[in-house]
């Protein structure tokens, strides 16, 4: 124990020491094992962690499923209020509509599924990670046989990515459906002009990558926290900074994402 307990806090320090270049080797390795881990329990060589499985969905999804439709209602009433007072003084229902379906489904409801996510479970995992090395656990997972990564990281990574696609499609619904019934009532428009507007507004590609962003936020929430957990030393100051830098790094990560997603040809 006290060998593989030297050799890991060395490991660690070195990466430390180095910075950025050992983290992004972290993330690939963790990727990589986690990947694998999801081929092998596919061809039945590997089995799925059913408890931790379990727990890392209430962390990814169940326990946040209040505020986020809470806010997803929030915003399609602020954002049905506004349209309702454009269509009111400009009689274009289409273009408006359009602008606003599309800002909510491609931008609006994957950032904020995104940075709900990593703000529960991200942090969990951070937390979760920088708890094993803190206490020495991650030192009796080695000894035994059992890789850290695929025993937590592999089981809340598949939490993310299931929550995640589920989050998106039912803030879209929740935001969309507030809107229009705002609209509805409080304008001089038909549903069949906004069934009309909303079919029109959005090809097949738009819909994909509206599911593909929350997916890829996931990962990379699930890599960051990882990495910033795994290397958080010996010091119980540790647990709370890998928290607070996994919620950083995470939202800057996905701000960064859009981005690229935005001034993509």
């Amino acid at each position: 124990m006290r060998i593989v307990s030297a050799r890991h806090r060395h490991v660690l320090d070195s990466a430390i020491a180095f910075g950025w270049i050992e983290r992004l080797g972290l993330a690939a390795v963790t990727l990589k094992l986690c990947l694998v881990h999801y081929l092998f329990i596919f061809i039945g060589r590997d089995r799925l962690d059913l408890p931790l499985f379990a727990a890392a969905l209430r962390q990814s999804g169940l326990s946040i499923l209040p505020a986020i439709t809470l806010v997803m209602a929030a915003l399609g009433l602020i954002l049905g209020r506004q349209a309702a007072a454009v269509l009111d003084n400009f009689d274009l229902p289409l273009l408006v509509l359009r602008s606003i379906s599309y800002g909510l489904i491609m931008e609006l409801i994957p950032l904020l599924v995104g940075i709900m996510v990593a703000g529960r479970a991200g942090v969990a995992l951070a937390v979760r990670q920088a708890t094993l090395a803190v206490s020495g656990q991650m030192d009796g997972l080695l000894v035994c046989g059992i890789n850290p990564i695929t025993f937590s990281t592999a089981p809340a990574l598949l939490a993310m990515l299931a929550m995640s696609f589920a989050f998106a499609i039912w803030g879209s619904l929740v935001t969309l459906g507030v809107a229009l019934l705002w609209l509805l009532m409080a304008s001089d428009i038909h549903l069949a002009d906004l069934a009309n507007a909303l079919r029109q507004s959005l090809r097949l590609a738009d819909l994909i990558e509206a599911l593909v962003k929350p997916l890829l936020f996931a990962v990379i929430i699930a890599l960051i926290a990882t990495v910033n957990g795994s290397m958080a030393g010996r010091d119980p100051d540790g647990i709370g900074r890998a928290a607070t830098q996994t919620m950083i790094g995470a939202v800057t990560a996905i701000l960064l994402i859009d981005l690229m997603f935005a001034l993509w040809p």
